[in-house]
């Protein structure tokens, strides 16, 4: 079985979209300018 992503395990979205998202936060942007940028609901994001 191929993990989807290897940094949170059972997680629900692609290690590159996680990166992406981390990517996002050291820029410091907030969850809502981040949901806009990725596609993915704020409750995901936080």
């Amino acid at each position: 079985m191929k993990v989807k992503n290897k940094y949170v395990n059972r997680s629900r979205i692609s290690e590159k979209k996680f990166r992406e998202i981390i990517k996002y936060f050291s820029l410091d942007l907030n969850a809502v300018q981040i949901k806009e940028l990725t596609g993915l609901s704020r409750q995901t994001i936080n």
